[in-house]
């Protein structure tokens, strides 16, 4: 006769440790718990019985985390060769949402809901395109011109699929808008406004000044790659500080996302900026299938190293790479925290010291003394990554000094 044992109170127990949760201001040594797919509160007398937990999980010396967002990443792999698999890029590096910034445009987006978005274990949300065929081939740019903007095609898209939707999305720089000016812009600018929506704009090498770009943007839209230094404008004056329209942008509620990228972060201007309070809101990695794994990008936990090393507090570190792209993407309280009644996506993060040196595409070298290293993934109350060492099979897992 099969002995039915009685339904345990908690599925998993992340027991000790160092918690960094920014939506809630905790920055402590505690307890995480799980049942199903949310966290759930800890008892009214602070006290768990292992007997009431399936699964208890060790973090002594480990950084707990909500699950990563990578709020600027490229995942059309079967839609073209710059796009990575989400679920493989993702979990392993503790990533479990994520935003895809415009890969594709109108006349493929249904497609990539379909085949892309529903079939993702990890949460998806993605920008379309203001270019209907959306970023097809590094071989030749996307054609930004607005007289070929697919308005009824995105209006249907925004009706049918408002759930899987961040908004527009607008790549303008060197060998996609010269001679345009900042006309494309204003043509996004509207028909983001027009759709009730927000939009993303990339400016690497831009060939309009910095104010120009920043002052047609609006409450909600995003700045992507906020340290590039390609061609002759960025976010810093000629005495390297911040320009007051984009102090005055954030004032207005645009968003600043480093979107690092292999060539988008230029370390002396990223630390400039940090320096003088200019933070980004997101940190991210604009991950395509030529950066994902590679030196100079590899992925979040590196990326997230860097600005870290570059001077920003751990804390505000994740903060953008939780709470904050978690906000933009609509599931505050949802995802990026690790709020009771949250869904179980947790990150279990080892901080290991190491001297090694950082080198970004301009030819600047960031020495660095700790690196993040992923030892678990969890999405919606699944275990989906978990680092050998981070286990008991062979006896690896020990409690580690906080």
């Amino acid at each position: 006769m099969k002995v039915i044992e009685p339904e345990k109170k908690y599925d998993f127990w992340f027991r000790n440790g160092h918690v960094i949760d920014p939506a809630r201001n905790i920055d402590e040594v505690t307890d995480v718990l799980v049942k199903g797919n949310k966290v759930v509160p800890a008892p009214e007398n602070g006290q768990v019985n292992p007997e009431d937990v399936k699964e208890v999980i060790e973090c002594n010396g480990y950084y707990v985390l909500p699950g990563l967002i990578d709020h600027h990443a490229h995942f059309s792999w079967n839609f073209n060769v710059t796009g990575v698999e989400p679920d493989l890029y993702t979990l392993p590096n503790g990533v479990t949402s994520c935003h895809d910034a415009g890969s594709v445009g109108s006349s493929g987006f249904e497609a990539f809901v379909r085949s892309t978005i529903y079939p993702a274990l990890v949460t998806m949300k993605a920008s379309i395109n203001v270019a209907s065929g959306g970023l097809c081939t590094p071989q030749y740019m996307e054609d930004i011109r607005p007289e070929n903007y697919d308005e009824k095609g995105l209006e249907d898209l925004f009706s049918r699929y408002p759930q899987y939707i961040y908004g527009l999305k607008l790549r303008l720089g060197k060998d996609i808008s010269d001679g345009m000016g900042v006309e494309p812009l204003k043509a996004s600018v509207k028909l983001a406004r027009k759709l009730n929506t927000r939009l993303s704009v990339h400016a690497t090498y831009p060939l309009t000044p910095m104010q120009d770009i920043v002052n047609e943007m609006g409450e909600g839209d995003v700045l992507c790659h906020t340290f590039q230094r390609m061609g002759e404008y960025n976010i810093l004056d000629a005495n390297n500080k911040v320009l007051p329209e984009v102090l005055e942008a954030r004032e207005r509620g645009v968003f600043f996302d480093c979107a690092h990228g292999r060539i988008h972060c230029c370390f002396p201007l990223a630390q400039a900026a940090i320096e003088q309070g200019f933070m980004p809101d997101c940190i991210s990695t604009d991950l395509i299938t030529f950066s994902a794994y590679q030196e100079r990008l590899f992925s979040l936990p590196v990326v997230m190293t860097r600005l870290w090393t570059l001077g920003m507090p751990l804390t505000e570190v994740i903060r953008a790479t939780t709470e904050t792209p978690a906000k933009l993407m609509g599931m505050e309280g949802e995802i990026g925290t690790l709020k009771p009644g949250a869904f179980a996506d947790i990150t279990v993060m080892k901080i290991e010291d190491r001297e090694f040196t950082f080198t970004d595409s301009y030819g600047n070298s960031l020495p660095a003394h700790h690196i993040m290293i992923p030892q678990m993934t969890m999405k919606n109350g699944k275990t989906r990554y978990r680092h050998i060492d981070f286990t008991e099979m062979f006896g690896l897992v020990k409690g580690r000094e906080a």
